[in-house]
């Protein structure tokens, strides 16, 4: 009955542009209402149990100081910033906005009001909203910083390598679940996103998290480590849009444990369960209806389709298989980790064929089901329009395939083991060459984060508006949302076109000290004579003195001061070619 009406209320009772009111106003409280009751949950489970847990945390031994370890190197790899470009401020913006309204919804305009930064614009952003919910928690309690997105993944870092670990322990023992700790930490990639501001590690822990759950309930089945997996299903579907596949193998996890427990157990958060993930559905019908959100490249006009297939297998063997130091993967990993899913697949072919086979075990049933779940998103992302993940912004795509490799990786290292070939040896000192002869210098270069241009160019206008004395409007050419993360009044350029009567009362006013215009620079001339590309020309009654440019790549970037607006009407954009200052040396 509970699964009817949430079928109905997901799929027919609301409209999108319903769903997006009701999300945006109470999705804050559907939220701290799930986390809540997931907490209580975990305390309960884990009360019973507390000699256990407790004895490992005071005496976590040498595996805790190798955690700590893992923890301290992916950290270590790759410079906190900002790597995936809009998409971290977007998050950034949703906790901003959490934080100060308790509602959902992404800030792109503010201004300074009496002394207080007051949202102007949001919008009711396409990814799930746990992660920006936690870090929203973290400015509650500490009040907003910026830095508190970071501190969250940094204090993500230990907690999914302690559950890769016990993951890896209950498939393969203590030294190949440590192998399989060691793999993970020194992938560029993981340490690119435990040191970036978004929600991949996120993802990650709670995907690792919800397998932990998986195994806690098929060993010893009962109402509370029921319901804790199901919370938990419910809000690792909140942590990236894919991640709503995990609920299929939560469901099979859960029939598993009613057979070996021989009866059906059902507490009340398992029966309202497809209740409790309408919210998700109506989010993403609010984003199939909105197109805009897409952010579809020119000429394309569905996210999902086959043309997109083969350019995404393409890019999806070179990045588990690059050699070279400008994707941020891992190849020993890759190898080590196919093997031993090559080696799964056989056993498990022999097994399914062997009359009177014993049954899984806990562990070993949670890593076939997860593990068809983690098969299942990569497959589906290869249909997705912007998943190649040769492409370092979308390479991110790539970490739940990366923690089942890992895993396989211990698996069949233990498999060897038991048929008395050193394979823990044999592979920890293959690691360790690796590492060595290829890992420690691609993680020196950092190419995969290092050539973000468009990062070196937001931080350098960033730099340089805050070198100019009182308050600035800032006319942006990119995003405004990391300028009013940093509390610098912003507005695009398609909006300052049309604003010339306001921007000039409030320049006379002396609301703003200075008007500083941020425009890009290409060649429009077969003699190369450079211009202001024509997506950023001003209208010709905007007076504009240029400050400063830089190049970055082959782009220059020009920053210039509005001098003042004719009262001409005139709001057509400027022509003809702007001759550029000496340029600053750039990358």
């Amino acid at each position: 009955m509970g699964t009817l009406v949430a079928l109905i209320a997901g799929f027919a009772a609301i409209s999108p542009y319903a769903a997006k009111l009701i999300i945006t106003a109470g999705g804050y409280y559907y939220m701290l209402g799930l986390f809540a009751l997931f907490g209580w949950l975990g305390l309960r489970v884990a009360a019973p149990r507390r000699a256990v847990w407790l004895g490992w945390i005071r005496r976590p031994g040498w595996p805790g100081a190798l955690i700590l370890l893992a923890t301290a190197f992916a950290l270590w790899s790759d410079p906190f910033k900002h790597k995936v470009l809009y998409d971290e401020y977007v998050l950034q913006g949703t906790a901003l906005h959490m934080h100060a309204t308790k509602e959902i919804g992404t800030v792109i305009r503010a201004y300074d009001i009496a002394g207080s930064w007051v949202p102007i614009d949001t919008f009711l952003d396409k990814r799930p909203y746990f992660f920006t919910f936690l870090v929203s928690l973290v400015h509650d309690l500490t009040g907003y910083r910026i830095a508190n997105i970071f501190l969250v993944n940094v204090a993500l870092t230990p907690v999914f390598f302690a559950l890769v670990y016990w993951l890896g322990r209950e498939v393969a023992g203590r030294g190949a679940a440590l192998l399989a700790v060691g793999l993970l930490a020194t992938m560029p990639l993981l340490g690119q996103n435990a040191t970036g501001a978004g929600m991949e590690l996120h993802n990650l822990a709670m995907l690792a998290l919800t397998m932990a759950l998986a195994v806690l309930w098929l060993r010893a089945p009962d109402g509370d480590r029921l319901s804790l997996l199901v919370l938990g299903a419910i809000l690792l579907a909140q942590s990236r849009y894919e991640s709503a596949i995990f609920v299929v193998p939560v469901a099979v996890v859960i029939v598993a444990g009613w057979i070996k427990a021989g009866r059906l157990i059902l507490p009340w958060p398992a029966m309202v369960a497809p209740l409790l993930l309408v919210p998700r559905v109506w989010h993403n019908r609010f984003l199939d209806a909105s197109p805009l959100l897409w952010q579809l490249n020119e000429g394309q006009t569905s996210r999902f389709g086959l043309d997109y297939l083969p350019g995404n297998l393409t890019g999806a063997w070179t990045f588990f298989f690059n050699l070279g130091p400008a994707l941020a993967n891992s190849w020993f990993l890759s190898a080590l980790g196919c093997a031993g899913l090559a080696w799964f697949l056989w056993v498990a072919w022999c097994w399914a064929r062997r009359p009177g086979r014993a049954p899984l075990a806990p562990a070993a049933l949670t890593l076939v089901a997860f593990g068809a779940g983690i098969v299942g998103n990569l497959v589906l992302i290869m249909f997705y329009y912007w998943s190649r993940l040769d492409d370092t912004i979308a390479s991110r795509f790539a970490l739940p395939t990366c923690l089942l490799l890992a895993l396989a990786s211990a698996w069949f290292v233990h498999r060897l083991d038991t048929r008395r070939v050193p394979a823990l040896r044999i592979a920890t000192v293959a690691f360790a060459g690796w590492l060595l002869v290829w890992g420690l210098p691609v993680l020196a270069q950092r190419l995969y984060t290092s050539q973000n241009l468009v990062m070196q160019e937001v931080e350098w206008e960033h730099d340089e508006l805050l070198k100019r004395a009182g308050s600035v409007l800032f006319v942006s050419n990119k995003s405004t949302i990391p300028f009013v993360l940093w509390r610098i009044p912003t507005i695009n350029t398609s909006v300052a076109r049309h604003r010339s009567a306001q921007i000039g009362y409030h320049l006379r006013e002396g609301t703003f000290k200075e008007v500083i215009v941020a425009q890009a620079l290409r060649p429009t001339s077969a003699k190369g004579e450079m211009g202001v590309d024509p997506d950023d020309l001003m209208p010709a009654s905007y007076r504009l003195e240029p400050i400063v440019e830089k190049r970055f790549g082959g782009r220059y970037s020009r920053l210039s001061r509005l001098v003042g607006i004719d009262e001409t009407g005139e709001t057509a954009p400027a022509a003809g070619f702007v001759a550029p200052a000496k340029a600053e040396p750039g990358p």
